[in-house]
């Protein structure tokens, strides 16, 4: 090894500083990378009750990242170390969630309960239990447990403190990754952009455990909000969203295209420009078919402008905010499969309406559970057919079958659903989606 003198420790990484918000190949001031690599990370903070051992362990994470501008390997440090802290957090979390106490539900046996003081004591049991082929009792349902990080990433979706479809793809590749670190099989060099990443989804993670979401997250984000929007659309196939407060403005467009324009109010997230929630789908919207990326609800319509203005003034619909993550869709494959549709949606369709084959299936966004069912009519993608997470996509299987079945499979999720009938309403035809007529 050879010794450095303090002025070299203290030297900036000339391949740290490459790492900056310019373009490509440029290098930033020392000063500038130092507070530029610590703001990637800096709105990182943990929620308010996280267990010491977890939140210690985060916060030197945030402060060895910082130095990463002298030492470039620093980064491949954080990355790395991010991964073992996931498991960390999650025996924290069990720990706090078992209150001194597991209990195992055991084949023909009567249950079997066991005090413990640390994770040790955890650990010792379920590899006892698991000989037994024993589950571990969490609330009405009972897991697999042999006290590993799969067996402790069962629990937290048992327990949920962990959800989303697709954040469940994440879980699985940073499981992977963590196993990879824990038992290396080569080198490898990580980057400021990679071991930042590891940081924020860290947090996410460990906040979503301890109950709290992400606002404008990645893996676990919080409720998006809803606003009032007027959707319209003309003979022509225009179609425009606009804040429901426009409607008491004229409308240019009246003056050159006369008003034959349509209209409906519905609640949705608003189209921002740059966002990461844009709904890129909203100009799809159908009452009957989830078409839409985000959850829209259907309130009036359709009518014209003027019929559109007189309702809100008399309803003064709110806003609200809504979580779209873990959602259920109902698919019907009759001759051809259908775009999904909210289970209140299917509830009250009519007689004619119900033949067919019926999936139900929980996935973060409508694409995703069509993308299911359709992948599992080739049965060498991968996609499972029976109930339970699919390993091919971010998609779960609740039920398929008769309508009965899949709306049997459902309630057993949802509890008791509550039958709509909505005007059919739909926005000129979109390519994305099949024809729904």
């Amino acid at each position: 090894m050879e010794i450095q003198s303090l002025e070299n420790l203290r030297a900036t990484d000339k391949l740290s500083l490459t790492f900056n918000p310019y373009e490509l190949g440029s290098r930033m001031a020392s000063e500038e990378a130092a507070e530029f690599q610590q703001r990637q990370i800096a709105d990182c903070d943990l929620t308010e009750g996280v267990a010491a051992g977890t939140h210690d362990s985060f916060e030197r994470l945030r402060t060895v990242f910082a130095y990463g501008v002298l030492c470039y390997d620093v980064y491949t440090l954080v990355g790395d170390q991010a991964l073992l802290i996931y498991e960390q957090a999650l025996r924290d979390r069990f720990m706090e969630w078992c209150a001194g106490s597991i209990t195992f539900h055991v084949p023909q046996s009567p249950d079997a309960s066991f005090p413990v003081v640390s994770y040790d004591d955890v650990q010792g049991q379920a590899a006892r239990m698991a000989r037994r082929r024993a589950k571990l009792a969490v609330g009405t349902s009972a897991v697999e447990f042999n006290g590993t990080l799969h067996g402790l990433r069962r629990w937290a979706r048992a327990a949920d403190l962990l959800r989303g479809r697709r954040s469940r793809m994440v879980e699985d590749a940073l499981a992977k990754l963590r196993n990879h670190v824990a038992h290396p099989a080569g080198h490898h060099v990580g980057s400021p952009v990679e071991a930042a990443q590891s940081v924020r989804d860290l947090a996410e993670l460990i906040n979503q455990l301890w109950g709290q979401t992400t606002s404008g997250g990645r893996l676990y984000p919080a409720p998006l909000h809803r606003e009032i929007a007027v959707l319209s659309w003309n003979d022509a196939g225009r179609v425009r969203m606009e804040h429901a407060g426009a409607l008491a403005l004229p409308d240019p467009t009246e003056e050159h295209e006369g008003d034959g324009y349509q209209h409906v109010v519905v609640r949705a997230v608003p189209f921002i420009p740059g966002s990461r929630w844009n709904d890129d789908h909203w100009a799809e919207f159908d009452t009957r078919y989830e078409t839409t990326r985000f959850p829209t609800q259907y309130l009036w319509g359709p009518g014209t402008r003027e019929e559109a203005r007189a309702w809100l003034e008399l309803e003064h619909p709110e806003g609200d905010s809504v979580d779209f993550t873990d959602r259920v869709f109902l698919i019907r494959n009759h001759g051809r499969l259908l775009p999904p549709m909210r289970a209140a949606v299917a509830a009250g369709l009519p007689d004619d309406e119900r033949v067919g084959t019926w999936h139900a299936v929980r996935a973060d966004f409508p694409d995703d559970a069509f993308a299911h069912v359709r992948g599992a009519e080739d049965r060498r993608a991968g996609h499972v057919r029976t109930p339970g997470d699919c390993p091919a996509c971010s998609a779960e299987v609740l039920g398929s079958g008769s309508y009965d079945e899949a709306l049997r499979a459902t309630t057993a999720v949802l509890g008791p659903i509550q039958a709509v009938r909505l005007p059919s309403v739909r926005l000129p035809s979109s390519i994305f989606w099949p024809d729904c007529r």
